[in-house]
């Protein structure tokens, strides 16, 4: 358990610092979206580049058998539970034009700002690996969630479809992920420079995005509490990871590959979940409640995870 709190520990205190420092007024107005997009668009890509682009001839060999078959278990649990979140939402009784917002607070992890620092601390993990795993999965995020805010809503058509297709050409994490898997694969290494310079950038992601998302939290309008908002937090941190361990457990997929699925299905609902309920037409309450409490739910559930599978 000691171990488990010196890897959780410093994770979620940052998160705690970012919410303090946010309600204590130290943040200006306009810095926090700044530091967001710096992480986004800067800090994060560069360290998904760095860390990729930096093996030699060979490097790639032996990785794509490991990634594809535990992509292929992550991508397939996490189809399930969003199709549990939105048959879910229709068994509750939730209104049409809520249950994507719903099952979206259900299946939706926060990789980038919770799972990605938390696997990257784990002893004997293989970066490279979790990276080539994590980022196709954030693609895989925005394809079902679009998807389904805009099915609770109008239905898909040609111009949701133009959409979705828009944010991909413009994401920076996958296209650093495919910049920086392709040069994985063939060998490539950036230039002395640039590789360093890539390197000082990618440094910063980890503090940065959780004392981000720590005061992004602070400044959710969470207003009264929904019933289906714990229901979509349950789902979230208790539903998820466990068809993940029911998943691994009857393809025999055990230690550290066991580890990173679990902690992929434990992350709480990502704060993006709440922009997008926001700007698609859903329920922004909801939305943001669920991000809130599963944030503060999944500490426990991490650890229990940590400490089973250590």
């Amino acid at each position: 358990m000691r171990d488990v709190l010196e890897l959780l520990g410093p994770i979620f205190l940052l998160v705690l610092l970012g919410v303090a420092l946010q309600r204590g007024g130290f943040f200006r107005a306009g810095v926090v979206p700044g530091l967001n997009r710096l992480c986004y668009w800067v800090a994060l890509p560069a360290l998904i580049l760095g860390s990729l682009a930096r093996g030699g001839p060979g490097a790639g060999t032996g990785w794509a058998a490991w990634s594809g078959g535990l992509l292929g278990v992550l991508a397939a649990t996490t189809v399930a539970v969003a199709a549990l979140g939105w048959g879910g939402a229709a068994a509750l009784g939730i209104k049409w034009e809520t249950r994507g917002t719903f099952a979206q607070a259900f299946f939706r992890g926060n990789l980038a700002f919770v799972g990605l620092p938390i696997l990257l601390k784990v002893p004997g993990l293989d970066a490279t690996k979790v990276l080539l795993l994590l980022a196709p999965m954030m693609v895989l995020y925005n394809v079902i969630a679009v998807a389904l805010l805009v099915a609770s809503r109008h239905g898909v058509g040609w111009s949701a479809l133009r959409s979705l297709v828009g944010e991909w050409l413009r994401n920076p994490i996958l296209w650093a992920s495919g910049v920086g898997g392709a040069a994985f694969s063939l060998g490539w290494v950036l230039p002395a420079p640039l590789g360093e310079t890539v390197s000082l950038l990618g440094k910063m992601a980890v503090p940065l995005a959780l004392v981000t998302i720590g005061a992004v939290l602070a400044g959710l309008p969470t207003g009264r509490w929904q019933g289906a908002a714990w229901l979509a937090i349950a789902g979230k941190v208790g539903v998820s990871p466990l068809l993940g361990w029911a998943a691994t457990t009857a393809l025999a997929i055990t230690g550290q590959d066991q580890l990173v699925l679990l902690v992929a299905l434990a992350c709480p609902t990502a704060v993006v979940s709440y922009t997008m309920a926001e700007e698609l037409g859903g329920d922004a309450a909801m939305a943001a409640q669920a991000v809130v409490g599963s944030t503060a739910a999944s500490a426990g559930v991490l650890a229990l995870i940590l400490a089973w599978a250590g």
